[in-house]
């Protein structure tokens, strides 16, 4: 894994992300995974594997700005994400559960320092 103090804080968050997940029992399917609709930060499963398969898109953001996590991502991102998914879905021939959930990492000094999940956004507003 890259080192997160030489990386841009984007790029360090999506580290951070990966390693938390990876440590409790996810598997990273993908990393920025080129779609025809949109650049997905990870494609994974979580425990128990094969339950799912969720998109996850990360966010380097202020804690304070945690509460309105849902204006993160725009209406036009949000499409982009939904088809990306279902895209991938059909790809792999998914025959599960398919969702999205948001990771929002707040940085210090442009290091993550803590994160957030939040399972289950809704793409499709």
């Amino acid at each position: 894994m890259a080192d997160v103090v030489t990386t841009r804080p984007g790029q360090a968050a999506e580290n951070f992300v990966a390693a938390q997940l990876q440590s409790c029992g996810w598997q990273i399917l993908a990393r920025n995974k080129r779609t025809p609709f949109a650049e997905v930060d990870l494609f994974a499963l979580p425990p128990p594997l094969g339950s799912a398969l969720v998109l996850v898109e990360v966010k380097a953001r202020h804690p304070l700005s945690w509460a309105q996590h849902e204006l993160s991502l725009g209406w036009k991102q949000r499409r982009r994400l939904a088809r990306a998914l279902l895209f991938e879905a059909n790809r792999l021939r998914w025959g599960g559960e398919i969702r999205a959930d948001l990771a929002l990492v707040e940085l210090d000094a442009g290091r993550p320092k803590s994160w957030q999940l939040v399972e289950g956004i809704d793409l499709l507003d």
